[in-house]
């Protein structure tokens, strides 16, 4: 993207939002003092700043001048007429840059070039001025006094009722570089015969009729930019009854009168609005290929609203070369970038209906980065261009298309965006309004980008929701029915499809698994529409098609935890015996194996297995149900958690205590009691790395769970096992007593000490 059109759309620098505000201040006539001169980098910043404010008109100009500013640089261009009172303040100014076009004065109806040198020129502006655009519509008269202007290097003329006799002035400046002749009377270029040193020739919309164009050209050997456009957007629609010299065709002729001629610096070539010809798109191929294969450095070619406009064309030399037509999205964006920053609105309307059409038409097609551009250069038409009908229609089309794409793709720029752990963890986020919109949009969009990106939002958000606010959640059965139809998709979409899909089915798993298991913690009522939508069955189809998986068997085991704290799923688990075995299966592993991470990942599918187990070991007619019995299944989950080794990095938080000390008030089998008194051991030695942090210790005095810490670590008919995970509970807790007491304690003295100083009343 070139960079004005990005920097119309990018944040201000501190410097210029400074000159803003300070423009603003004169526009308000509240200009604190300025002890001495400013520097004309910041003066130009100012200057520019009223000028986008509407505030450099007469008032405003006026109070520019009564400042003490460095200014070397000021555009009166679309600011209105000034009288020459006015205008005159111009030459308080040593300027290197000027542009009044169509802001000449007020009080007269020609531009007199001589009285205007006189009353708003300094002398050290006539040295120094290298930039002159005096462009504009009303009759120019004593023209050659530009000559005064001796390092003048640019030079705009365009829409000037002048004929080829200005065009003289042009030799008795040594150091122009480009000239601008665009939209005058001019029809005789002869006068630029052999001025090598311009390097930039604007023509654009120039009806030459007389004199020796060819001759001419020819001498212009330092030309690196040449503009021959036409302003016309249908070249086949022309109805000059003129008979004007074909510009392209004469630079064709050039060419084909000396097989050697070239222009060795030509960079640039506008052609844009012309027949080429007319004879259809061939032969305005064979114009622009001529072009490139003799001008060895020609890399842009605009041949927009031409036979060649639309068409496909392949470079016939091995160079970078631009080709600006509307052939494709992107060089219909390459248009629109070239063209809506100049005055030429034909085109940069032209541009913006081919962009519109191809919006339209294929929206799908074009890449994010193409939208982006997309976006920014048509707002920046649209800002450049506010009088002009035909841009601001065609523009508010495009934005009306890149904006509403069924509000499908602006959803998905926003979640593409929200989906980011850092955002996320930003202080003031609203938890439960996100995940709550990120669950709406996944029921009403079945894009899968759209799946992944949202599920992924609700598993980072869900945990840091408070309670009540997942229980109102949760509540909602309309999203538990499709987070369950989403692993059951996402399983079959693993098991049946191809590296790629796979791979992506296996990532929105893991999200749905994780959003899942938050949603349904202390949620008994999501727990049974869970398991009446078939979560359970699909939940342990993944625990057998995702052995190799541990992180995923975790997830799913984590979930039923939850779930088999309700009564009628845990029998529901225990009349099925393929469940009962598989949870004692997921006991076993190699509990000395820790991965690049610090995780166990084998004692944490082990730990959720018996959590399970301990939930449906409360089941009673346990001889009913299963080939397993009670002892069996006890017996297992013992074998396991004596190997298990106390983990570096934390595995799960716990939001409360309650599930431990249900399991503690309603069985004494040995299984359960060491998976609770373990778990609570993990997650306190972990309290300080927990999210929870210091909840914990609250959450241990309000709940019983300290007083069954208390019973076991002292009764001597508990395993002794049991009595060391109660004990060590017990002295965490005295630990952390102990550590509050005393930073309370050194707390008080600071505040108390006789150190602070004090004082004295008279």
């Amino acid at each position: 993207m070139p960079a004005d059109a990005y920097a119309e759309c990018s944040p201000k620098s501190l410097l210029e939002a400074s000159a803003l505000r300070l423009a603003c201040l004169i526009g308000k006539e509240r200009v604190p003092p300025i002890g001495s001169p400013l520097p004309a980098q910041f003066g130009n910043l100012i200057v520019n700043a009223m000028r986008q404010l509407v505030l450099l008109d007469e008032k405003g100009l006026q109070r520019l001048a009564d400042l003490k500013l460095n200014i070397t640089k000021i555009d009166l261009s679309q600011c209105g007429h000034f009288p020459y009172v006015v205008l005159s303040r111009l030459a308080q100014f040593d300027l290197e840059s000027l542009s009044i076009s169509d802001a000449g004065p007020s009080d007269s109806s020609t531009f007199d070039v001589e009285e205007f040198i006189r009353e708003c020129v300094s002398d050290a502006t006539l040295r120094s001025l290298r930039y002159l655009n005096i462009g504009g519509h009303d009759k120019m008269t004593n023209f050659t006094r530009l000559a005064q202007f001796s390092a003048l290097e640019s030079l705009s003329l365009a829409g000037r009722p002048v004929c080829q006799a200005a065009l003289k002035v042009v030799r008795e400046l040594p150091n122009l570089k480009l000239l601008d002749i665009s939209n005058t009377l001019v029809a005789d270029i002869s006068a630029l015969n052999g001025q090598n040193n311009l390097e930039a020739l604007i023509m654009h919309n120039l009806r030459v009729r007389s004199g020796c164009v060819t001759e001419t050209l020819r001498s212009l050997t330092g030309l690196r930019v040449l503009d021959i456009s036409k302003e016309v957007t249908d070249y086949g629609t022309d109805s000059s009854q003129e008979a004007c010299v074909d510009l392209p065709l004469a630079m064709v002729q050039v060419m084909l009168d000396d097989p050697h001629k070239c222009w060795p610096y030509l960079k640039s070539i506008d052609l844009a609005g012309n027949s080429l010809a007319n004879m259809g798109v061939d032969r305005a191929s064979d114009i622009v290929s001529l072009l490139l294969q003799r001008n060895p450095r020609l890399e842009r070619v605009s041949v927009l609203a031409t036979p060649l406009d639309g068409h496909s064309y392949i470079v016939p030399v091995e160079r970078d070369v631009q080709i600006i037509n509307c052939a494709t999205r992107n060089q219909a964006v390459i248009a629109l970038n070239a063209y809506w920053n100049t005055d030429r609105d034909a085109f940069t309307a032209h541009a913006l209906h081919c962009v519109y059409y191809m919006l339209q038409s294929g929206y799908d097609d074009f890449s994010d980065s193409e939208v982006a551009e997309c976006a920014t250069v048509v707002c920046a038409a649209l800002r450049k261009h506010l009088l002009n009908l035909g841009v601001q229609m065609a523009g508010s089309a495009c934005l009306y298309h890149l904006c509403n794409t069924g509000s499908f793709q602006l959803q998905k720029n926003v979640w593409l965006t929200i989906c980011n752990d850092y955002l996320l963890q930003l202080s003031g986020i609203n938890f439960y309004r996100t995940c709550k919109v990120a669950l709406e949009s996944m029921l009403i969009n079945s894009d899968a980008g759209v799946s992944r990106m949202t599920i992924a939002i609700v598993s980072i958000v869900a945990p840091k929701m408070r309670s009540q606010d997942a229980r109102i959640l949760a509540s909602d059965v309309r999203y538990v029915k499709h987070l369950v139809h989403l692993m059951e998709q996402n399983l079959s979409h693993f098991r049946n499809s191809n590296s790629v899909r796979a791979e992506n089915s296996l990532y929105t798993l893991k999200f749905t698994l994780s959003a899942l298991w938050n949603l349904t913690d202390d949620c008994p009522a999501t727990c049974i529409v869970f398991a009446r939508e078939n979560g359970i069955g699909v939940s342990f189809e993944i625990l057998r098609h995702f052995e190799s998986h541990h992180n995923i068997q975790t997830k799913v085991l984590g979930i039923l935890n939850n779930v088999s704290e309700v009564y009628e799923q845990k029998l529901m688990m225990l009349q099925n015996s393929t469940y009962l075995r598989a949870l004692c299966e997921c006991l076993e592993g190699d509990f000395s194996r820790v991965d690049a991470t610090g995780r166990n990942r084998a004692v944490e599918r082990s730990y959720f297995a018996a959590g399970v187990l301990a939930n449906i070991l409360l089941c009673e007619d346990w001889h009913h149900h299963s080939d397993l019995s009670r002892e069996e299944v006890n017996s297992l989950m013992v074998k396991s958690i004596r190997q298990w080794p106390m983990l570096s990095v934390p595995m799960v938080s716990y939001r409360s205590f309650e599930p431990f000390v249900r399991i503690l008030n309603e069985t004494n089998l040995l299984g359960a009691q060491m998976w609770c008194l373990w778990g609570v051991n993990h997650v306190l030695s972990h309290s300080d790395a927990n999210s929870v942090s210091m909840g914990y210790m609250s959450m241990l005095t309000e709940s019983d769970l300290l007083t069954h810490c208390v019973r076991l670590s002292k009764s001597p008919y508990v395993d002794e096992r049991v009595r060391s995970l109660a004990s060590q509970i017990e002295i965490r807790f005295l630990e952390r007593s102990i550590h509050n007491i005393r930073v309370n304690t050194l707390f008080n003295k600071q505040v108390d000490s006789s150190s602070i100083p004090q004082e004295s009343c008279a």
